[in-house]
């Protein structure tokens, strides 16, 4: 992907396993927010292809598709349960069912006396949560996470953790960013490092650290 003159993403080939966690780990500016709007369509490559199952992504096949994006986007004036009730739907969702799987992952997250409360008054931690139901509500078949855990403390981080792996279990195909090597390690199978928007270290978390061996420190 290119502006202008600048090359944002370089040269990078992904291939998403089924049903598996890929972590895309990098920098800020590392160009990991910019692969993620190529892939969901909202932005053009300059060069190459995106593809789900072998077909174009497009409004086709949006409702199998979840995002949560780095910065929030939810309605700040709107109560969470219309809220997540209204971007269910949009996902195909009937009220019925968005409002079953709504008290199912408030309950999970133990925040079930927030479904009447604006998001506005929400902490940020919480609002993360909300965010994070709005990505999975419909029960995506990929899950695409962007900086999932910024911004929240240890304890919540842990409980969104928690929430991935189980749904990666359920069969989902999960990628997601960050800049914290420590999660990608813990969650992931397969990994990508961006710098400057080149991939330079991919493939299956495993092989690559066995690739580079072990450094031992003797202090005294």
């Amino acid at each position: 992907k290119k502006f202008g003159s600048f090359t944002a993403v370089n040269d990078l080939t992904l291939e998403i396993p089924d049903k598996q966690m890929f972590g895309l780990l990098g920098a800020n500016g590392a160009g990991k927010t910019t692969t993620f709007r190529m892939i969901l369509g909202l932005l053009n490559a300059t060069e190459g292809t995106v593809t789900w199952k072998g077909q174009p992504i497009n409004y086709g096949v949006t409702n199998s598709i979840g995002y949560l994006p780095e910065e929030r986007g939810l309605y700040p004036k709107l109560k969470v349960k219309d809220q997540l009730v209204y971007l269910g739907r949009l996902k195909g969702m009937t009220k019925q069912t968005a409002l079953k799987e709504m008290e199912k992952w408030l309950e999970r997250f133990h925040i079930t006396e927030y479904a009447d409360k604006k998001v506005e008054e929400l902490s940020k931690g919480n609002q993360q949560k909300i965010q994070f139901i709005t990505a999975v509500l419909h029960k995506p078949e990929l899950l695409i996470l962007d900086e999932p855990f910024s911004g929240l403390d240890p304890v919540n981080v842990e409980l969104l953790k928690d929430a991935v792996i189980s749904l990666k279990d359920d069969g989902t195909s999960i990628v997601f960013s960050s800049h914290r090597m420590e999660h990608v390690e813990e969650l992931c199978e397969h990994v990508c490092i961006l710098q400057r928007g080149t991939p330079v270290v991919q493939g299956k978390l495993k092989e690559i650290k066995r690739s580079f061996g072990r450094k031992n420190v003797t202090i005294h």
